[in-house]
Order: structure tokens, then C-alpha cells, then sequence
């Protein structure tokens, strides 16, 4: 009878990765640019808006509170 030996994979290399990324078209790539400016005009509206801005920090502040209490260990 046979017997089965695995042997155990190394993590790929990030040049690997990164080959195996996939290619974004030119059309891929306009639509992004376009999502991230879009992204960043938003952010800049909410930044200039005192009480969107704070009430974003206090939202930020809660969800830090919540991740401290799910990543402490025991």
C-alpha cells in the first residue's frame, strides 16, 4: 500500500503576487481615477462641514472603542 506524503507550500514571493495581479485595461484604469476623484471631492465637502466632520470623528472614535474590545486578548 502507498502512503500519501504532502509537503507543505511556501507563501508565494510578492513578485509573485504581483504577476499573478490581474491587468487593468485603460478603461479599468479612467473609471478609477475618476471613482477616486470623486472620493476625494466627497471628503473634502465633509471636511469643510464642521458638524459632518465631528459627528464622522465621534463615529470614528465609537468603532476604535469596539475593535479595542474585539482584538484585546484574553
Amino acid at each position: 500500500m502507498a502512503t500519501l506524503t504532502t509537503k507543505a507550500r511556501k507563501a508565494p514571493s510578492k513578485a509573485e503576487v504581483i504577476i499573478a495581479a490581474p491587468r487593468m485595461d485603460a478603461e479599468e484604469k479612467k473609471w478609477r481615477a475618476q471613482d477616486d476623484l470623486r472620493t476625494l471631492q466627497r471628503a473634502k465637502e465633509i471636511e469643510a462641514n464642521r458638524s459632518r466632520m465631528a459627528a464622522a470623528q465621534k463615529e470614528a472614535k465609537a468603532q476604535i472603542s469596539v475593535l479595542a474590545k474585539v482584538t484585546k486578548r484574553k
